[in-house]
């Protein structure tokens, strides 16, 4: 509000409080005495009414009016409906006025020819003149405007122009006189345009906006015209601002989709395999869930050949996600006998997700799969179907999405009438049609597959790129020569990280087992490739060396009483896993007794030669015999002869010898021992140092130094828990084997 209003001001501002005029207003404010101080401007001086000294209904009629302008600003007259021309009082354009021009002169002509005829003639002239000008040959030019005419409009136009002494303009059509102009006021049309610009999405229909519009008026005391005249305006400006009226109903999707420009693409620019368009499309029918058993609409993950519009590779899953998505590829690139140079992705949180773009690097362990591949990325605009063709094809993948005896609909509309609540006889025809069936995986990938090859050999319509062509003519044109199919096998698979058990490794969660002989003796964790489509086999790799350990092979369970209750097929399983563990039993128990005869047996006989135990003791027992008094048939040790008395000095100089040789044979073992520690690998060779340190053996320098640096390396900190607990044990089995320093560690 400002500080002080003139009268000119209050005029203008149009306030539906006071008076239409200056002189009007002067007297109301004269009369109510509003306080009021003379201020010099040019030509004279003025009355300036101070605002806050303003009655209290004035004031607030200026403050609403004030808080409409906040709400609506006020537009350019470019985004108004535009008003016509004004002649005099009465508002013609220049088609009316010439029109006018030539009734004014047909009337001219038709006086003419009354004056011209007698006394009691006049009737018979005015039909002539009316027969004359109706037959078009007397007044061509005018008929032609003016077109067939009785005498009493010429007689009503002769009034006119008498009455308007002679105005012309008076004769204009009157039909139509306000075409081009709207009755509302500027403030009518921002109050209207106000509640447009309201972010309410297109749910507020025509009819509610006007509505509202008039309950505002009515509040801010402005004046309110009919319902059908705001819809006119209202319907002018949607035609000349259709860009703002999206926006504010539909965002920025809804402006791009409808109004914005687009960029048609070329297709004859690319070939079959330069691009392959994918995105996920959430089925419109039910599938059996094989991990829960539950039934639910699955995600259908597509690659799209951009050329052909061939449908390459596939995969179902309940979830769009990174494995799904890979399998897809790999089979794409198959039928398409070559990798793709350009995958065009959607912006799906799996096309981005960090198995598959690589991003993550310390959490994958993996460069990304496109990286790999040699196929560069575009990444679609979010929301913004048109970057994408597949849009376009899911609709037409509806065919099939109908077919199924699953169908749910495509949308809340669309969905069959056995799904609504109270549908009972629908419901109950339908169990009657499809026997309350829902289609596996394998059913919804066999259906899917055979729908694909109908909509390859099928022409395309008119408005495709592919117009009269079938997809698969273009796709079998441009196709690669093929790729190997166990190379990219092993690139795509799935990496995940388990370990092995005595049954082999558990990958799925439905609780399958993979086992390969390899495995057998081994208890450490691997990484483990897998393929979905194909779950015969995975391959295993050594997590610690990525070295590969076997190609497993999943294992049936057997029967719990095959040799009773099973068939042929149980009674073998069970009999083949049994020899199986057999031989493993056989393979363990065959080393064992070859390590006991070759190492184990020789090296006890040496270490007890050397310690001087059953060269002379086991001996005399044997003389003397031992046990009760019975002969013992023990065996001497190789080389031991039968004891004889030594002297002193020969026992003492056997004791040296004696030391001597065992001197030597522990610095052999520690020439060994460094030896075989550094041909070893760092986890193994930390193993082994840390067993002896725990069991109190002396360590050199350079391995205690070798302990404290590998344990600041990462590799320990991934297994620090393991290395906690290895600790934890060897030092309970040093104290269960040397109780007496377990007491002097605990005093």
């Amino acid at each position: 509000m400002k500080s002080a209003y003139t009268v000119n001001d209050l005029v203008a501002m149009n306030l539906p409080v006071l008076p239409d005029t200056e002189r009007s207003i002067a007297r109301k404010a004269d009369r109510e005495q509003w306080p009021y101080y003379w201020e010099t401007v040019r030509g004279g001086s003025c009355k300036m009414y101070r605002a806050y000294m303003l009655p209290d209904y004035i004031r607030k009629a200026i403050l609403d009016q004030e808080e409409i302008h906040a709400l609506v600003p006020v537009d350019s007259a470019a985004n108004l409906p535009a008003t016509i021309a004004v002649a005099g009082n009465t508002i013609v354009c220049a088609g009316q006025a010439c029109k006018a021009n030539l009734k004014a002169s047909l009337v001219k002509l038709y006086l003419q020819a009354l004056a011209s005829a007698g006394w009691g003639h006049k009737v018979q002239a005015r039909d002539n003149f009316m027969v004359g000008y109706n037959s078009g040959a007397a007044y061509p030019e005018l008929y032609k405007v003016l077109g067939e005419l009785s005498w009493k409009t010429v007689e009503s136009w002769k009034t006119t122009l008498k009455k308007s002494c002679g105005d012309t303009l008076q004769l204009a059509d009157r039909r139509g006189k306000k075409k081009g102009e709207r009755a509302i006021s500027p403030l009518q049309a921002q109050i209207i345009l106000a509640m447009v610009r309201q972010p309410k999405g297109k749910s507020l229909p025509k009819s509610e906006i006007i509505r509202l519009a008039k309950n505002v008026m009515q509040l801010k005391g402005v004046d309110n015209l009919s319902e059908a005249t705001y819809r006119r305006f209202l319907e002018d400006w949607v035609a000349v601002n259709y860009d703002e009226w999206i926006w504010w109903r539909e965002g920025d999707k809804g402006l791009n989709d409808k109004v914005l420009f687009w960029t048609e693409r070329d297709y004859d620019s690319i070939g079959v395999g330069d691009i392959l368009v994918a995105d996920g499309h959430i089925l419109n029918f039910l599938i059996i869930n094989p991990w829960t058993g539950k039934a639910q609409r699955m995600m259908l993950v597509l690659f799209f050949d951009m050329k052909s519009s061939m449908p390459c590779g596939w995969e179902i899953m309940p979830t769009e996600n990174t494995a799904s998505i890979s399998s897809a590829l790999r089979r794409s690139i198959i039928r398409l006998g070559m990798v793709p140079k350009i995958v065009y992705l959607d912006n799906g949180r799996a096309f981005k997700g960090q198995y598959f773009t690589g991003t993550d690097f310390d959490q994958t362990e993996l460069p990304g799969l496109y990286g790999r591949l040699g196929i560069k990325l575009i990444v679609a605009k979010p929301y913004h179907g048109q970057s994408k063709t597949i849009e376009r094809f899911f609709k037409t993948f509806g065919e099939l999405e109908r077919m199924s005896p699953s169908f749910v609909g495509t949308a809340i509309d669309t969905k069959p009438a056995h799904l609504n609540r109270g549908e009972k006889l629908h419901r109950r025809i339908n169990d009657k049609i499809t026997g309350g069936y829902v289609p596996t995986m394998i059913d919804s990938h066999r259906a899917i597959a055979a729908w694909f090859d109908v909509y390859a050999g099928r022409e395309q319509g008119p408005n495709s790129h592919l117009a009269g062509i079938r997809p698969q003519e273009i796709f079998d044109a441009g196709r690669g020569p093929g790729v190997d199919p166990e190379a990219l096998r092993i690139l795509m698979m799935k990496k995940e990280e388990r370990k092995i058990y005595g049954r082999g490794v558990k990958v799925y969660d439905s609780g399958e087992y993979y086992y390969h002989p390899a495995l057998y003796g081994r208890n450490h964790q691997v990484y483990v490739r897998y393929d979905l489509q194909e779950r015969d086999s995975v391959l295993i790799y050594d997590q610690r060396t990525d070295e590969f350990i076997c190609e497993a092979s999943r294992v049936a369970k057997v029967h719990p009483a095959a040799l009773v209750l099973g068939g042929e097929k149980d009674v073998a399983l069970l009999k083949n896993q049994l020899e199986m563990v057999g031989s493993l039993r056989k393979q363990t128990v065959a080393h064992a007794k070859a390590m006991a005869d070759e190492i184990v047996i020789p090296e006890a006989q040496r270490l007890i030669e050397e310690s001087g135990f059953g060269s002379a003791t086991d001996e005399q027992k044997n003389l003397n015999g031992g046990n009760g008094g019975r002969r013992n048939n023990i065996k001497l040790l190789p080389g031991a002869d039968r004891p004889i008395k030594l002297t002193s000095e020969e026992r003492q100089a056997a004791m040296l010898d004696a030391d001597e040789a065992q001197r030597h044979h522990r610095q052999q073992e520690a020439a060994q021992l460094a030896a075989d520690l550094a041909d070893m690998k760092e986890f193994d060779r930390y193993g082994k140092l840390l067993e002896m340190e725990m069991c109190g053996e002396e360590l050199t320098g350079e391995w205690r130094r070798f302990m404290r640096v590998y344990e600041q390396m990462p590799e320990y900190d991934r297994d620090r828990d393991y290395w906690d607990s290895q600790r934890a044990a060897l030092a309970i089995l040093h104290r269960a084997k040397n109780p007496a320093a377990g007491e002097a560690a605990a005093g």
